[in-house]
């Protein structure tokens, strides 16, 4: 086996991937939750969608807030220097707020994601990615009862950039992932 079949193997058992996923999570006290899509390549395009995210109560009240908000906002607004792992896990967690990012450039992290997200768009007798036995199965359920995107479609013929960032990009903006995943404060009874 010469070098460019190995790099052929090798490229082809990959996983990891140019393009990241990341879950924007804020939360507060009051029951306030909001949970934001994001999807690229670049680190500096993530760190404006969550600033663009805390601009709405950081700008007014940024002489009052904890010295560790105001940290990972400056963090944030750090473009040359900003990467994908300082942006990683909990940002902060004070002034009865918190922003955490889950972050992921796993093909199969983000296949999961997208698999639980059918069931979560689709399905109606609470079907569930372990209902099933096999990919094959669930696709095939999934395209007859629900005749679901062909995009979704797509993607469980085979995971790659191309096909999962479609798929992504459907939960976010058709689906309103953001919308599905908001609650403003908590129920009061």
């Amino acid at each position: 086996m010469n070098i460019n079949e190995r790099k052929e193997i090798m490229t082809q058992q990959s996983t990891i991937s140019r393009m990241y996923l990341a879950n924007i999570i804020e939360e507060n006290e009051q029951g306030f939750h909001r949970e934001s899509l994001w999807f690229g390549s670049m680190p500096q395009n993530l760190g404006l969608m969550i600033i663009d995210a805390m601009k709405d109560w950081y700008e007014p009240n940024k002489n009052d807030l904890n010295a560790s908000i105001i940290k990972y906002h400056e963090m944030l607004e750090d473009k040359d220097n900003l990467t994908f792992d300082m942006m990683e896990g909990e940002g902060f967690d004070a002034d009865g707020m918190k922003i955490s990012v889950e972050l992921s450039n796993d093909l199969n992290d983000m296949f999961g994601f997208i698999v639980c997200e059918i069931c979560n768009i689709f399905a109606k007798n609470g079907e569930t990615p372990e209902t099933f036995k096999s990919l094959a199965e669930f696709k095939e359920h999934f395209i007859k009862e629900y005749d679901i995107d062909k995009e979704f479609q797509e993607v469980l013929e085979g995971i790659n950039e191309a096909s999962v960032s479609k798929a992504l990009y459907l939960i976010d903006m058709k689906y309103d992932y953001t919308g599905r995943h908001f609650r403003s404060s908590k129920n009061v009874s």
